[in-house]
C-alpha cells in the first residue's frame, strides 16, 4: 500500500493516544497519530517520524503520523496499513494462487472478520489481521495492551474452523528486523492461551515481515510464530543434526521393516551394541515375510545377547500379522502399525514419521529427558499422561517437511548431547540458549522421575556341568521370565558345594571335580539375580539318568550354541568358563535381557 505525500518531522510529545507534537519545518505542529496503541517504545524524544498530508481540509490536524525510525529502519504505525498490505498480498496470490474470491470486513455469526477468500480449487477462509509495531530484541510481540477483543476474534476462528472453513490469524508485522514474533504474555497470557487452543483445533498462524518505505508499505517475508519454547527447538536442531548426524545402517536405509527392527532392537540398547545384531539379523531374514516365517529357537538364537526376548517373539507376531492381513508389508497408516504387537506410541511413531514421512512424535525417556530440562519441567516423565500430554506438544511443532529427522535429531541428542548419566554436554547443546534448566544451572536435577519400587532379589546358584566335549544345558519354561530359552542347571538359593554335590548325586552324576567360581549379578527389569557358580567336570555326559529327564537336561556341544541353543545374557558370567563361541565375532558380548 502507497501513501500519497509523506513529510519528515521530529517528535516532540505525545499527550493522549490520538494526538502528537511534532516539529514541522520548524513549527511546532499537531498531528494526528493513526494508531491507538500505546507506541511508548516507538515515539521517543527527537525520534524522526513521518507524516501523510490529510485530504480532508476541514480536520484539526493536517497530518496523519503514519511511521518513525527506530534503531536506524522504518516502522509503520498506521493501524489501517496492516489491513490495506493484507489486501494486496491476498489479491496477489499470497495465500491462494488461484484465488478467485478476497473480499474485506466479512461478516461472519455475530461478529466481523477482516477477510473471506475463496480459491478456484473450492478452497474457503475466514482471516483475521493483526497489525505488530512491539518489538524488543529482534522479537515482536502482540498485544502491546490488553484487547479482549482480540482474544474473542481468535476464539471466533475456532468456530469458524469447527464449521469446515480455514482459518488463518495474520500477523502483519509493520517492520523488518524481527526473528520471530510470541504472545506478549506479561501484558495478556490469556491471549497466548487462546493462540495454544486455536493452533490444536486447526486455526493457522502466519506472521510477515514488511517492507516499510516513507510512502509505501508491503508484505515480505514469512516469519515464525512462538508460542512456547518448544516452537523454537526444530530450526537449531535440525542444524545441528545436518551437520555432524551418526551415519547408521538403519537411517542410510529407512525401509518400514528396517525402521521398526532397529527401533526395537534399540529398546535398552546401546547403538553400538545393536550394529552387528542389526546385520545379522537382516541377512538371515531380509524382510517381513521371512520373519513370520522363521522357528522361534532360530529367532531367539538370532536375538541372543541382546535380551528382552519378548521384543523379538512380539516382531515374529507382528509379522505374521502383516503378512496374513497387509500382503507382507507395513501399512502407511499410524493406528494400525500402533495396534501391532510389541509397538507402542514411540515406534509407531518413529516407523510412521522415519518410513512414510507423516508426522506423529516418537516420545521416550530420551525426549522426555531432553525436554524436561529445556523447560525445566518438575513433572514426572514416569506418569503416562506426562508422555501423552508431551507428544500432543510436540505434534504442534514438528516440521511437517522433515518430521523423521525431527524425531531422530531428538534421539541422537539425548543420546550424544543431554545424556542420562553424568553431566549433560551443555555447550555441544543446539538449545544451550533456550534451555532453561542451563541457564538456572540445574542441568543434573531434571528430569523427575518418581521412585521406583525396589526390584526383588532372587538368589541362584549355577551348575556349569561339562565333560570334555560337551555341557550341560536346560530349557526354561515357555512362558514367564526368558521363556523358551536355554540355560544353566540351577538350584534355588546360594549352595554350598556340600549340597550341590548331593544334588548331582539325585540326578545320577559323578563329579570328578567342583570348583566355586565367582559371584554373579544380573539386573532385570524388576527383579535381580544375585548368583554364585561351580564348574563341575564329569567323566562322561553320554547317558541320562531318570534326573536328568526329570530336570529336562540337553547335552550339547558349545559349537551347537551359536544356530541351536539361545542362552540369555544373564548367563554371561558362567558361560566364559566354558568359552562358548557364540553370537557376532569371537565371544558374544552380553547385554542386559
Amino acid at each position: 500500500m502507497k501513501y500519497t505525500e509523506i513529510v519528515s518531522a521530529e517528535f516532540i510529545e505525545r499527550p493522549n493516544r490520538f494526538i502528537a507534537y511534532v516539529e514541522l519545518m520548524g513549527v511546532r505542529t499537531k498531528v494526528h497519530v493513526k494508531n491507538t496503541g500505546r507506541c511508548r517504545e516507538l515515539l521517543t524524544d527527537h525520534a524522526r517520524v513521518y507524516l501523510e498530508k490529510s485530504g480532508n481540509a476541514s480536520r484539526a490536524t493536517a497530518y496523519d503520523l503514519v511511521a518513525v525510525e527506530k534503531d536506524g529502519r522504518l516502522v509503520n504505525m498506521d493501524s489501517n496499513a496492516p489491513n490495506k498490505a493484507a489486501g494486496e498480498w491476498l489479491r496477489a496470490g499470497g495465500l491462494y494462487r488461484d484465488v478467485s474470491l478476497v473480499r474485506p470486513e466479512k461478516t461472519f455469526g455475530s461478529s466481523r472478520f477482516d477477510f473471506y477468500v475463496e480459491s478456484e480449487s473450492g478452497r474457503k477462509a475466514y482471516i483475521e489481521v493483526k497489525g505488530v509495531t512491539l518489538e524488543r530484541e529482534g522479537v515482536a510481540a502482540f498485544p502491546d495492551a490488553p484487547s479482549e477483543r482480540a482474544v474473542k476474534h481468535v476464539e471466533e476462528l475456532m468456530e469458524a474452523r469447527r464449521q469446515g472453513y480455514e482459518a488463518y490469524l495474520l500477523f502483519v508485522i509493520q517492520m523488518k528486523g524481527v526473528c520471530y514474533i510470541e504472545p506478549n504474555w506479561g501484558t495478556q497470557p490469556a491471549f497466548g492461551e487462546a493462540l495454544k487452543r486455536a493452533r490444536k483445533e486447526g486455526v493457522r498462524l502466519l506472521a510477515y515481515d514488511c517492507l516499510v518505505r516513507e510512502g509505501s508499505m508491503e508484505l515480505d517475508a514469512p516469519l515464525p510464530v512462538y508460542l512456547d519454547s518448544l516452537d523454537r527447538i526444530a530450526r537449531p536442531l535440525l542444524a545441528w543434526y545436518d551437520a555432524g548426524r551418526r551415519i547408521l545402517p538403519w537411517r542410510e536405509e529407512p525401509t518400514p521393516y528396517h525402521v521398526w527392527l532397529s527401533e526395537i532392537m534399540l529398546q535398552q540398547t546401546r547403538v553400538e551394541a545393536v550394529k552387528p545384531y542389526y546385520d545379522r539379523f537382516l541377512q538371515a531374514l531380509p524382510d517381513i515375510r521371512s520373519l513370520a516365517a522363521v522357528e522361534e529357537e532360530k529367532l531367539l538364537k538370532l536375538w541372543e545377547g541382546l535380551g528382552y526376548y519378548n521384543r523379538a517373539r512380539n516382531l515374529k507376531k507382528a509379522a505374521e500379522i502383516l503378512v496374513s492381513e497387509h500382503g507382507g508389508e507395513m501399512p502407511d497408516d499410524y493406528e494400525k502399525i500402533l495396534s501391532l504387537p510389541g509397538i507402542g506410541s514411540y515406534t509407531a511413531g518413529a516407523v510412521s514419521s522415519i518410513a512414510f514421512g507423516r508426522a506423529h512424535p516418537a516420545v521416550d525417556g530420551n525426549v522426555l529427558r531432553i525436554l524436561s530440562r529445556l523447560r525445566a519441567d518438575g513433572r514426572d516423565i514416569l506418569n503416562a499422561k506426562v508422555k501423552k500430554s508431551v507428544e500432543d506438544e510436540l505434534l504442534d511443532v514438528m516440521p511437517g517437511d522433515r518430521p523423521g529427522d525431527f524425531n531422530q535429531a531428538l534421539m541422537e541428542l539425548g543420546a550424544t548431547v543431554c545424556i542420562p548419566n553424568g553431566a549433560p554436554r551443555c555447550e555441544e547443546c543446539p538449545w544451550k540458549e533456550l534451555c532453561l534448566a542451563r541457564s538456572k544451572g540445574q542441568a543434573a536435577a531434571f528430569p523427575n522421575k518418581a521412585k521406583k519400587k525396589p526390584r526383588s532379589v532372587e538368589e541362584k546358584t549355577i551348575l556349569v556341568i561339562q565333560d570334555a566335549e560337551r555341557v550341560a544345558l536346560r530349557k526354561r519354561p515357555e512362558k514367564g521370565l526368558l521363556a523358551g530359552m536355554y540355560e544353566f542347571p540351577s538350584l534355588e538359593g546360594h549352595c554350598e558345594e556340600a549340597g550341590v554335590s548331593a544334588y548331582l548325586k539325585e540326578i545320577g552324576l559323578s563329579p570328578i571335580r567342583i570348583r566355586k567360581l565367582p559371584p554373579a549379578k544380573h539386573v532385570f527389569t524388576h527383579k535381580e539375580w544375585h548368583m554364585t557358580g561351580y564348574l563341575i567336570r564329569v567323566d562322561e555326559l553320554a547317558g541320562k539318568g531318570p534326573g536328568q529327564d526329570r530336570e529336562g537336561f540337553v547335552f550339547v556341544e558349545p559349537e551347537q550354541t551359536r544356530t541351536d541353543y539361545p542362552i540369555p545374557s544373564a548367563f554371561a558370567a558362567y558361560a566364559e568358563q566354558v568359552e562358548m563361541r557364540r553370537g557376532v565375532g569371537k565371544r558374544l558380548r552380553f547385554h542386559d535381557s
